[in-house]
Order: C-alpha cells, then sequence, then structure tokens
C-alpha cells in the first residue's frame, strides 16, 4: 500500500495540513498528517454585499468530507523541517515538468533553498556520510518543507462518516 499511496498522493490537486507530530526526545521522527480537499458544487458567494456578490458569482468550496483521503506521512530521520503558513509563502521554482502535467503538491527538489540552508547551517555532513534530501508538501493552507535522509513513509486512507464526530 505505501506505493500506491504515495501515487495517490501525487495525484491529489487540494491538500490540507490537519496535524504534525515530532518523535520524543532524541528521535528524528516526524508524522505529518494530509486530507484531501474535495471541491463542491458551484454556489454564490455571500459576502453581506450584492454588487460584490455579484462580481464574485459562484465558487467552489474546497472542504475535507467523507470520501476525501487522509494521507500519513512519516519522516523516519529528519535533518531539519518548517512549516509555512501559505499566505506567507513565497512560491519555489518546482523542477521542470512536461506544460500538460500539473506539478504535484508532494515533491523531492534537490535544488530547493531550504536544503541548501540546512547544508550550510547544520553540521549534519560533517558526521554523516548519508546524502540530505529535500520533500515538499505545498498544501492549501501551508507548506511543509523536510530535509531528510531517507523517503518518507506515506500511508493512506478513505475517511468515512465515523471520521466526522458531530
Amino acid at each position: 500500500m505505501p506505493a500506491e499511496a504515495l501515487r495517490q498522493l501525487e495525484k491529489v490537486k487540494n491538500l490540507y495540513l490537519s496535524d504534525f507530530r515530532m518523535g520524543r526526545m532524541n528521535e528524528r521522527r516526524l508524522t505529518v498528517i494530509f486530507d484531501e480537499g474535495i471541491e463542491g458544487e458551484p454556489d454564490q458567494l455571500k459576502s453581506g454585499n450584492s454588487v460584490i456578490d455579484d462580481l464574485l458569482g459562484k465558487a467552489r468550496v474546497i472542504e475535507v468530507r467523507p470520501g476525501s483521503r487522509r494521507f500519513t506521512l512519516r519522516f523516519e530521520d529528519y535533518v531539519s523541517f518548517k512549516i509555512t503558513d501559505e499566505t506567507f509563502s513565497k512560491s519555489e521554482k518546482a523542477p521542470a515538468l512536461d506544460e500538460k502535467t500539473p506539478a504535484s503538491l508532494f515533491r523531492e527538489n534537490p535544488s530547493a533553498v531550504f536544503l541548501r540552508h540546512v547544508k550550510e547551517w547544520t553540521v549534519y555532513e560533517d558526521y554523516h556520510a548519508d546524502k540530505m534530501h529535500h520533500y515538499c508538501v505545498a498544501a492549501l493552507n501551508h507548506v511543509l518543507e523536510v530535509v531528510t535522509t531517507v523517503p518518507p513513509l506515506v500511508e493512506m486512507q478513505v475517511l468515512g462518516e465515523a471520521d466526522f464526530p458531530a
């Protein structure tokens, strides 16, 4: 399932970072949960001003609901990570893709600015031979960047009614 979960994650169009947990004490473990946002039917926006409502027209709400997929990423040997509120994140050029292929929200970027920063400002490479990798998940609410020596383990589940207590 992990390989299939990663293939599914690479196809998702809308994600929300919903939770993250760090390992205890000396563990370099990070668990991050992303939930898929599903587009609803077009509906009229209601700002309270009819002129603005007419200008804006209809929009599709993107929300997590039964049928959404939940992706759990486990980074077992992270060196560094950062979470940036999407509102304040500058876009970094992703690796070149065919223009017909939309960019994945989950990607590895060997030339990432954050990876260069970690290499320059940590002593990790002075003591370890393991190569560092940069992974990024660009969600609708936050951007997660992780520098690690091993790829994350990815698990997927489909959310049901029981996952949304009233």
